[in-house]
């Protein structure tokens, strides 16, 4: 994994897990279990932040008070060495600075800054450089946080170009690209023009994971990685190192049953919401109490949880008899 070094007031470096919301059985924030889940992720050795309030954490179904109760906690479980970022959606940029500013009261480090024109209306604009440069320059020099841009699969209808991309590297407060590019062929020229200017974090559920880290990124930023933690950081250090053998290995053995069973390798076909099966997989790990999540999502039925069983057994994270037993 090649590691330049871009002139920015943050580097990002190494795995960033995007963590879950759990929720109590009346649908308030289960705040024992939101800290457990909290320890246990950031306590891994190699995790080098936690990104919340994503859409892994329920960004959409999260009030602002309670977007910031999230931060608020996770301020409190941090070391000093690890970063603390936030998801920030709106769609504009005056709007974005209300809950931004409030994060950054509560501790917020850093915002994953969600495309500000993901509707219909606006979804034009995308394509409109000047606008998309408009809204991260007032929303950097408001908040005067770092930002990281949340770069969507092409596929997805709300993509930045290459072109747009670079331009937004010369706002002073982006310092990096979460790159859900959805293939490697959308990753390499995403890589081959920021990698010296943007810290570039390989960031898909699925297989194209392992070809963006062989290919070259300066880290993972992933939901799925709150799923065995210490699996994943030993992925991305692989990476690192430029150890393709364990890299392929560990994809095969240990990786793919994850994101094949619980992610449905970030393609999915089910009703089923892919934060419920991510939750399921840590109620099954015996790491949260639920997998509860807000409405419209849809809590996962018994043909979903036997899939994440089946996945944490062929991974090894868990035993064929505890599987069994449970």
């Amino acid at each position: 994994m090649s590691l330049p070094a871009p002139a920015k007031s943050v580097l990002l470096r190494g795995l960033y897990p995007a963590t879950v919301t759990p929720f109590a059985e009346d649908l308030s924030i289960d705040l024992p279990a939101l800290r457990q889940h909290l320890r246990q992720v950031a306590g891994t050795p190699g995790v080098n932040g936690l990104v919340v309030n994503g859409g892994l954490g329920e960004l959409l179904q999260l009030t602002l008070d309670e977007q910031v109760q999230v931060v608020a906690e996770t301020a409190r479980v941090l070391q000093p060495t690890q970063l603390l970022v936030t998801g920030v959606s709106a769609t504009s940029a005056k709007q974005a600075a209300v809950s931004a500013l409030a994060a950054k009261a509560a501790g917020a480090q850093a915002l994953l800054v969600f495309p500000p024109f993901d509707i219909r209306a606006y979804r034009r604009l995308m394509a409109h450089t000047p606008s998309v440069v408009a809204f991260f320059r007032e929303l950097g020099e408001t908040v005067g946080l770092p930002m990281i841009i949340f770069q969507y699969a092409p596929q997805s209808g709300c993509s930045y170009s290459v072109e747009t991309l670079t331009a937004l590297a010369d706002v002073p407060q982006v310092v990096g690209i979460k790159a859900t590019s959805g293939s490697l062929a959308a990753y390499q020229p995403v890589w081959d023009a920021l990698k010296d200017r943007l810290s570039i974090m390989a960031a898909v559920d699925g297989p194209p994971l392992i070809d963006m880290l062989e290919y070259g990124a300066h880290g993972a930023l992933v939901g799925i990685s709150t799923i065995g933690t210490p699996l994943w950081v030993e992925v991305v250090e692989a990476a690192r190192q430029g150890d393709k053998a364990k890299l392929r290995r560990l994809f095969v053995e240990r990786c793919a049953p994850i994101m094949a069973r619980v992610w449905e390798n970030h393609q999915p076909t089910r009703f089923t919401s892919e934060v419920a099966a991510t939750k399921e997989a840590l109620v099954q790990l015996g790491q949260m109490p639920s997998s509860r999540v807000r409405a419209p999502a849809l809590d996962v039925d018994a043909e979903v949880r036997a899939q994440v069983r089946l996945a944490l057994v062929e991974s090894g994270l868990i035993e064929a008899a505890a599987a069994v037993a449970a």
